[in-house]
């Protein structure tokens, strides 16, 4: 067996099928090294052996030797997929959606019951956006959540009726705040009326990611829409003369919740050192109708003073 090996000739792996089933383990052990060492030399019918066998450690190992064969020569695939074990189905499936001409095998996998697989049907080439949006229906969230970033990948916009459909079935807005980001900013608007905390946080991270200036369409159409605790959120840590006015005029806007407006002011105490903002903070104190924005203010613009001392 030795010799074998050391001549390296992928013709010699017949010789070892039958150590397959031999008592010693050492000679299967080896047996398997013979497969994953020449059998991607040849064709994937090669691998029958490990695929027909009851062992399932072998229909493993031939599962996870798929990817290195090029998606031609099917039918033993198929009865890889047969198997009654999930790494076997789903190695199997991908090799065979990799493959021309099976577009039966994908509109089966659609139907599988179970969700990963029917997310692999859903990113192979034999799927369109039309099968995309059919899947948003899909009683399965993960499925869902792929679909939605899917179409978002090829630009395509969800109709509102599928949207409301979503939400509607209890489809978590977190899973849908990518897509309305990139897609639809002016439907975000519709679906962030009361949104919780966990869901701020989702959508002030992606956002942090996604814009870098005020004119980006998603912060953009925030701000149109007064939706001033994200965009508050946004600004954290961002400088420039566009970015301060902006603050300043939010602060200023006495229909805005001072609450809120008295948070934007806490968030520039870190930058109580230039002057323009203790300038700016001292004109808002001595001007706002409102009292907490008034004293929130001055203390900002004696804010280095107190350092100092």
């Amino acid at each position: 067996m030795r010799e074998l090996f050391e001549m390296d000739d992928e013709s010699h792996l017949s010789a070892f099928i039958p150590l397959l089933s031999d008592k010693d383990s050492w000679y299967r052990s080896k047996a398997l090294d013979a497969f994953r060492m020449w059998s991607m030399r040849k064709s994937v019918n090669c691998l029958e052996p490990l695929i027909a066998h009851e062992n399932l450690d072998y229909n493993r190992a031939a599962a996870n030797l798929l990817e290195k064969f090029h998606a031609a020569e099917t039918d033993v695939v198929k009865l890889l997929f047969a198997k009654d074990d999930m790494i076997c189905q789903i190695k199997s499936a991908e090799f065979l959606l990799r493959a021309d001409n099976e577009e039966i095998f994908f509109e089966k996998l659609l139907q599988n019951h179970d969700s990963r697989l029917r997310i692999i049907a859903l990113g192979s080439k034999y799927c369109n956006h039309q099968t995309l949006e059919r899947f948003l229906d899909d009683e399965s969230i993960k499925v869902v959540e792929y679909c939605l970033s899917a179409l978002s990948n090829l630009n395509h916009v969800v109709s509102d009726l599928a949207l409301e459909k979503m939400l509607q079935r209890g489809v978590k807005l977190g899973l849908l705040i990518p897509y309305l980001v990139e897609i639809s900013p002016q439907k975000l608007i519709q679906c962030i009326d009361g949104i919780n905390n966990q869901d701020t946080k989702i959508l002030v991270d992606l956002l942090q990611q996604k814009c870098r200036t005020i004119h980006d369409e998603p912060v953009k159409t925030l701000i149109e829409n007064c939706q001033y605790v994200i965009v508050g959120r946004w600004l954290q840590g961002k400088r420039g003369k566009t970015e301060d006015n902006l603050r300043w005029q939010i602060i200023a806007d006495d229909t805005v919740n001072e609450i809120e407006r008295s948070r934007f002011i806490e968030r520039l105490f870190a930058r109580c050192d230039e002057e323009n903002i203790r300038s700016m903070a001292q004109k808002i104190s001595e001007t706002s109708s409102s009292e907490l924005i008034r004293l929130t203010a001055h203390n900002l613009s004696t804010a280095e003073d107190k350092v100092r001392t």
